[in-house]
C-alpha cells in the first residue's frame, strides 16, 4: 500500500469539519516530547510513551510527528509486530496529515508480507513514511541474500537508511515492551559488526517507544528497556494512569463476561503440535468448522438477546462471511438492528454467495450507517449490532461501541487486545462509561495457551494486578483430569498415581517471543507460559538450570523463529543427563519444557522466575482419603462429606477436578491404595459392612404412589404430561431410592434440574441470597408448545429453587388479551426483590421466548394464605 498524499487537497476537503481536538493528557504528552526530542539540533534522543489501551497511543505520537517531525521533513519509520497495527496506523496518519505546515506532499508506504501492503522490495528514497512490521524490517535491514556476481544484495530498506545517514531520523515502535527481545533488540542497538543496529547506522536517531506495559518483573528486561530508552525515569517520557483516565471519564472500565458455547473440540496430536510448539493461531480447518456450527452460533444470538438492553451498540466479531450472514438473518428475525462487514468469500463467481458479496464500497457504507446513525441517504437508520470479520483492519473507530463479542479464542495477544480496545472508550470520547467484553470460549479437551482477554499487555484489567501471581490452575487440572480420564478408561482398574506426582510444587514462568511460523503473518509476539515442576522434577531442574545459565548456547536460540524439529534435535542429549525420558514427561510436556527454559535463558539473558505453589497441601486428595477412612465414613455420610469439601468456599477443588465424578473417583482411588498399604491402616479390625442391593430406580407401584401423592402433575411447573419421578438428592451423589426422596417433574423441569438437589415438594426457598439469573439457559425452560404459565413458572421457580409460584395473572379479566403488566405472586418466604433485580430479563424471555411483545413490564407481589 502506498499513497502520495495531496495535503492542500486534503485541507480543502476537510475546511469545514474541526480537527479531533487532544485531551489533556495528550496535551502533557506532546509537552513532554518537545522536552526530549529537540528536533532540528541534531541531538538523537530516545524515550517511550506510555498510554492505556485505548487512551490513544497512536494518535497522540501521530499527531505530534506530524506538527514537529514531518513538518521539517524529518523521515519517519514505524514498526510494529503486527500487520493489523499498521493499518490502524495508516489510517491515523491519513486523518492528520492535514495538520502538517508548510507541506505539500507526503508519500507513506506501508510494508508487509500482507498481500494488501507494499512488498519491502518498494520502498523509495522519497518516502515520507514507512510503517513496516519489525519482522520485516529485521529482516530487510541486514541481509545474507547474494546477487549473481556473489555480491551481498543491498535492500531496499538498507539504502533507505543510508541514504538518511547524516539527517536526522524518526523510528517510532509500537508495542514497546516487546523490545528487549533478541531480533529488535538488535534492529535497534546492535552493535556487532555484521548487524549494527539503527542507533549505529544513524548517528542523528530519535527513538520512540509506545506501550501500556512499560516495566517487567523480570530485572534483564528492566535493564534491556532501560539501555534501549535512555531518556527519563526508566526511560519513561510520559505515562498516564488508567486509574485517572477511568474517573475522568476517558476510558471505559472494563466489565469481562464469558460464557461456554457448549461445543467441544478434539485435537489431533499434529494440530496440538502446531498450537503448543509451533504457536500457531487455530488452522483454518478448525476454525471453519466453528463458523459452521450451528448450534454454536445459536448459543451467540441468544446471549445477545438475553440483555441486549445492557449491551448496547455492540460489535459481534467473526470468523467466516458465511457465519456473519447467518448471525445477521438470525437477530434480523428477531429485530434486531444489524448489518454485517466482510471483505472476502468463497464462492464461484457464478454463484447467488458471490452476487450477494459485500464490496468494500458497501463495507463504508454500513460502517458509516453504524457509527453516525444515518445510512447512505442520510436518513436516520441507526444500527445496534455490527459484525464483521476483523474489522479492527479497517482502522474503524466508533467511540459509542458499549459492548464487543468476541466469538473465539485466539492465541494471539495483540489481536485480543485490538478487539478489546474497541470498546475502552469513555464517556468523554464518546463512548460510555463501562464497557462489556463478552468472550465464547470452547471446551477444548487438550490445555492450550490462549491469549488473556486481561493480560497486563492489554492495560484492560478491571481490577489492579495482584501482588503474588496468580496461579496457571488450567496447567494443574489438565494433569489431574487426565489421570482420572485414565481411570475411567480402564473401567477403574488403573491405578491412580500418588498424589505427589501428580500435583505440582510450583512453576517457573517463562516469557518468550515466538515469530509467527508462517511467514505470510508478519507477526511476533512475547508469550508467558508456564512450566510446571513436581517433588520428583524439582532437583532435575534446578540443576539443569545452573548448568544451562552458564554453558554456552548457540546463537539460534535467542531468535524468534525456530524450527521445532532443530529444537527437538538440540534438547535430546540434554534430557538424557538431567531428566528421566519417561516418569519427568508429564502430559507429553517435558520436550516443551526444557525448550522454554532454554529460549527464555537465551532471549532475556536471565533465569525464569519459581513460583512455589504456596496452598498445595491444602489439596492432597490422600489426606481427604484417610480422613474418610479414620471416621468410617460410608454410603451418604462419605457423599455428604465430599459434596462438602467438593463445594467448599474459595476452594479450587473445583477448578482442579471439573466435575464431582472426578473428585470422587480421586478419593475413591486414593482410599483402595492406602487400605492395600498395611502400614498405612490406621483402623483395624472393622466389619465389613452387609452388601447392600443398590436400587436406583422406583417400582411402577410406588412411582404411581409419588404420582399421586403430587397429585399428577409436575411440582415445578405444572405441567400434567410426560411425567417423571425425580430424586430429590440426586442417586448419583448417594441420594436413596424412596418415597421420600421422590418428587413429581415433567421430563423438561427434570433435565433441567440435572444432578442438583432441589425440593420442589416445598414453598419456601432455602437460598440464603439470590442466585445468578441464568439468562443464557432460558431457552431451555420454554415447553415446546410454549406454554406461557407453565413456561415462566418454571423459570421462576428454578431461580428461587423451589415451589415459589403461587399464580401467574397475564390474561385481562373474561378475556383473551394480555396485561400490558403482569402479575407474578410468590408463596411467602420467597424475597419479591430478588426477582425484581431482573425485570429486564423476564421482560426479554417474554417478548422473545415467549412470543408477547406487548408486555410492558412485571409486578412482583407475595401472595399471604
Amino acid at each position: 500500500m502506498y499513497e502520495s498524499i495531496d495535503l492542500d487537497a486534503q485541507r480543502k476537503l476537510h475546511a469545514d469539519s474541526p480537527s479531533k481536538t487532544p485531551f489533556s493528557h495528550q496535551t502533557e504528552a506532546f509537552a513532554a516530547l518537545n522536552q526530549v526530542f529537540q528536533l532540528g539540533k541534531k541531538k538523537s534522543a530516545s524515550g517511550m510513551l506510555v498510554l492505556p489501551t485505548g487512551a490513544g497511543k497512536t494518535f497522540t505520537a501521530v499527531r505530534w510527528l506530524c506538527n514537529h517531525a514531518l513538518s521539517k521533513k524529518i523521515k519517519v519509520l514505524w514498526l510494529a509486530p503486527s500487520y493489523y497495527l499498521l493499518d490502524q496506523a495508516a489510517a491515523t496518519f491519513k486523518e492528520n496529515v492535514r495538520e502538517i505546515p508548510d507541506r505539500r506532499t507526503i508519500n507513506i508506504r506501508c510494508v508487509s508480507s500482507s498481500k494488501s501492503h507494499a512488498k519491502a522490495s518498494s520502498i523509495q528514497l522519497s518516502d515520507d513514511v514507512i510503517l513496516m512490521t519489525t519482522q520485516t524490517a529485521i529482516i530487510n535491514l541486514h541481509s545474507n541474500a547474494k546477487d549473481k556476481t556473489n555480491q551481498n544484495i543491498i535492500t531496499a530498506l538498507r539504502q533507505f537508511i543510508d541514504d538518511n545517514q547524516n539527517s536526522e531520523f524518526f523510528v517510532v515502535v509500537d508495542e514497546a515492551h516487546h523490545t528487549p527481545a533478541y531480533g529488535l533488540r538488535n534492529l535497534l542497538i546492535g552493535e556487532q559488526e555484521s548487524i549494527l543496529g539503527l542507533r549505529s547506522l544513524l548517528p542523528n536517531l530519535y527513538l520512540l517507544g509506545l506501550t501500556a506495559t512499560p516495566t517487567y518483573s523480570d530485572k534483564a528486561k528492566k535493564g534491556w528497556l532501560s539501555k534501549i530508552f535512555t531518556d527519563g525515569k526508566q526511560g519513561i517520557i510520559y505515562q498516564a494512569d488508567k486509574e485517572k483516565l477511568m474517573m475522568q471519564g476517558i476510558l471505559a472500565r472494563p466489565n469481562y463476561t464469558e460464557i461456554p458455547t457448549g461445543t467441544e473440540v478434539e485435537l489431533d496430536d499434529a494440530l496440538y503440535e502446531e498450537l503448543t510448539n509451533k504457536h500457531k493461531d487455530l488452522p483454518e480447518k478448525i476454525i471453519e468448522t466453528l463458523a459452521y456450527n450451528k448450534d454454536r452460533n445459536n448459543a451467540i444470538i441468544n446471549s445477545y438477546l438475553a440483555d441486549k438492553d445492557r449491551y448496547g451498540k455492540t460489535i459481534i466479531f467473526a470468523d467466516r462471511w458465511f457465519q456473519c450472514v447467518y448471525l445477521k438473518d438470525k437477530l434480523r428475525e428477531k429485530g434486531i438492528r444489524v448489518d454485517a462487514i466482510y471483505s472476502q468469500i468463497d464462492a464461484d463467481k457464478g454463484s447467488a454467495e458471490a452476487r450477494n458479496k459485500v464490496t468494500q464500497s458497501d463495507n463504508q457504507k454500513i460502517l458509516r450507517q453504524f457509527a453516525t446513525g444515518l445510512d447512505e441517504n442520510n436518513n436516520h437508520s441507526p444500527l445496534d449490532v455490527l459484525i464483521n470479520v476483523r474489522m479492527l483492519t479497517e482502522g474503524a473507530d466508533v467511540p459509542t461501541v458499549q459492548t464487543v463479542f468476541i466469538t473465539r479464542q485466539t492465541t494471539s495477544q495483540i489481536l485480543m487486545t485490538q478487539m478489546i480496545g474497541r470498546a475502552l472508550r469513555g464517556e468523554k470520547a464518546g463512548g460510555s462509561s463501562e464497557a462489556n467484553i463478552v468472550l465464547f470460549f470452547d471446551d477444548w479437551k487438550r490445555l492450550i495457551d490462549w491469549a488473556d482477554p486481561a493480560h497486563e499487555d492489554g492495560g484492560t484489567k478491571e481490577t489492579q494486578v495482584p501482588k503474588r501471581e496468580r496461579y496457571p490452575l488450567e496447567y494443574i487440572a489438565i494433569h489431574l483430569v487426565e489421570e482420572l480420564s485414565k481411570s475411567f478408561e480402564n473401567g477403574g482398574d488403573y491405578v491412580m498415581p500418588p498424589f505427589s506426582r501428580i500435583f505440582p510444587v510450583g512453576w517457573y514462568k517463562t516469557e518468550i517471543t515466538y515469530a509467527e511460523d508462517d511467514e505470510s503473518q508478519d507477526t511476533m509476539e512475547t508469550v508467558t507460559e508456564f512450566v510446571m515442576v513436581y517433588e520428583h522434577t524439582q532437583k532435575r531442574f534446578q540443576d539443569f538450570i545452573k548448568f544451562i545459565d552458564k554453558a554456552y548456547l548457540k546463537d539460534e536460540w535467542t531468535k524468534e523463529r525456530l524450527e521445532y524439529e532443530w529444537i527437538e534435535s538440540e534438547i535430546e542429549s540434554w534430557i538424557k543427563i538431567y531428566f528421566d525420558a519417561d516418569s519427568d514427561n508429564i502430559g507429553e510436556k517435558l520436550s516443551s519444557s526444557v525448550a522454554k527454559i532454554v529460549r527464555h535463558i537465551a532471549q532475556n539473558e536471565s533465569v525464569p522466575y519459581y513460583y512455589p505453589f504456596e496452598d498445595r497441601a491444602l489439596y492432597d486428595v490422600d489426606k481427604i482419603a484417610q480422613k474418610v477412612i479414620d471416621l468410617r465414613l460410608i454410603h451418604r455420610d462419605r457423599n455428604k462429606f465430599l459434596q462438602e469439601e467438593f463445594t467448599k468456599p474459595n476452594s479450587l477443588w473445583q477448578t482442579f477436578y471439573k466435575s464431582f465424578r472426578n473428585f470422587e473417583t480421586a478419593v475413591h482411588a486414593s482410599e483402595m491404595k492406602i487400605i492395600s498399604d498395611d502400614s498405612n491402616i490406621h483402623i483395624v479390625d472393622i466389619p465389613a459392612p452387609k452388601p447392600q442391593p443398590v436400587i436406583r430406580e422406583l417400582t411402577e407401584k410406588e412411582k404411581k404412589q409419588v404420582k399421586e401423592r403430587d397429585g399428577n402433575s409436575c411440582l415445578c411447573c405444572g405441567d400434567h404430561r410426560r411425567l417423571q419421578v425425580d430424586h430429590v438428592f440426586p442417586f448419583i451423589l448417594g441420594g436413596q431410592t424412596s418415597i421420600d426422596n421422590s418428587q413429581t417433574l415433567c421430563m423438561r423441569c427434570n433435565g433441567f434440574k440435572g444432578k442438583n438437589e432441589i425440593d420442589f415438594r416445598t414453598k419456601k426457598t432455602p437460598l440464603k441470597s439470590p442466585k445468578a439469573f441464568d439468562s443464557a439457559n432460558l431457552n431451555k425452560l420454554v415447553s415446546a408448545d410454549k406454554n406461557i404459565t407453565e413456561s415462566l413458572t418454571r423459570v421462576i421457580n428454578f431461580f428461587y429453587n423451589c415451589s415459589a409460584v403461587y399464580r401467574i395473572v397475564h390474561y385481562k379479566a373474561n378475556s383473551d388479551k394480555y396485561l400490558p403488566v403482569w402479575e407474578i405472586h410468590l408463596f411467602s418466604g420467597n424475597d419479591p426483590q430478588w426477582l425484581r433485580e431482573h425485570e429486564s430479563q423476564i421482560c426479554n424471555f417474554i417478548y422473545h421466548q415467549l412470543g408477547c411483545p406487548l408486555v410492558t413490564g412485571i409486578k412482583v407481589v407475595t401472595h399471604n394464605s
